[in-house]
């Protein structure tokens, strides 16, 4: 009798978790993220580049990204055994990304190299170190990326990496293998804890043509290589990403002293695109695509919400929809 009751009980707590983890409440966690980022890029667009042709560019690819998310979401209601975790998998997940934020910023803070440099480094160190929680590490890394000027204290960031970590667990159950996941959990938390601050995300100027032209191009090579470590040399998305993370946060700023640093930032953002894996973005050719529409959206966010930890993959993790809401489109119409 007793065990029978212990056994009811532990089934009634497994479902009341797993409808606290309702895969359709992070969908909208998430999808909030990178509607606003294209949405201010479309602004960016009109306001700060004067630019109707560009700006009807980028009102189509956020109605691509919008249809991705449509996908996505009846993905998420046909998927009859999503993966959720189960309650010790969240509190070590959470743990997981508490340390990737911590690290991230005191790599960044204490040793003095770019927070590309640090994340990029954290997350090698974490998938050879800790295999089965580096895909937590590295999401901790992106809230560790967050500019010092906006996290002023260790406690923020662990804060932030507490909030990222409910979110990451929150969210397993959905938008999985699509680029850029990762970044948009830490853009949710970074972005809740620095405005409960007196804190200001940074503004930049839109780059010059030739700037512009150089990330978008460099978007595209650093999507392509990613890919190409993650998935073809069997690398692992989160070596492959870290890896052009830390080798474009080195190189940029030699090879093009004036704009290397955001060049260096372009690099890592399409990095997070090459993260897909291959059965949702199949192919070099819709990587190539998303690290281009990554580099353009890129450019003309760079007025917003700067400094951020997570910005850059919640602008790949958009990209990536678009492209899944094109060939969403071309299916629909394809005769037969």
């Amino acid at each position: 009798m007793a065990g029978s009751t212990y056994d009811g009980l532990i089934r009634g707590l497994a479902r009341v978790y797993t409808r606290s983890f309702d895969g359709r409440f992070g969908f909208f966690v998430l999808a909030g993220a990178p509607t606003v980022l294209f949405a201010l890029a479309v602004l960016g667009s009109l306001l700060e580049g004067g630019s109707i042709p560009v700006t009807i560019v980028l009102v189509a690819l956020s109605a691509a990204m919008l249809h991705g998310l449509r996908i996505e979401w009846d993905r998420l209601l046909a998927d009859a055994d999503p993966d959720i975790s189960m309650p010790s998998q969240g509190i070590r997940s959470v743990a997981a990304v508490v340390v990737g934020a911590v690290v991230t910023l005191a790599i960044t803070a204490e040793v003095g190299v770019s927070s590309i440099v640090a994340a990029g480094i954290t997350a090698i160190v974490g998938a050879l170190v800790d295999r089965d929680d580096a895909v937590a590490i590295y999401c901790g890394a992106f809230v560790g990326m967050t500019s010092p000027d906006l996290f002023t204290t260790y406690a923020q960031a662990i804060l932030a990496g507490f909030l990222a970590g409910g979110v990451f667990a929150l969210c397993r159950p959905v938008f999985h293998g699509i680029g850029g996941k990762l970044g948009t959990t830490a853009f949710v938390a970074a972005t809740a804890v620095v405005a409960l601050t007196a804190a200001e995300f940074h503004s930049d100027p839109l780059p010059g043509l030739s700037t512009s032209l150089l990330i978008v191009s460099y978007s595209i090579v650093g999507a392509v290589v990613t890919y190409v470590l993650s998935v073809r040399l069997e690398w692992g998305p989160v070596i492959g990403s870290g890896t052009v993370g830390v080798v474009g946060g080195l190189s940029m700023p030699v090879l093009h002293p004036t704009v290397g640093w955001m060049l260096a930032a372009a690099v890592f953002c399409a990095s997070f695109v090459g993260m897909a894996l291959e059965e949702r973005l199949p192919g070099i050719g819709r990587i190539g695509t998303a690290g281009l529409i990554a580099g353009v959206v890129f450019v003309y966010t760079t007025p917003y919400v700067g400094g951020s930890g997570g910005k850059l993959g919640t602008i790949a993790f958009g990209s990536c929809l678009a492209v899944v809401g094109v060939d969403a489109w071309l299916l629909e119409r394809r005769p037969g």
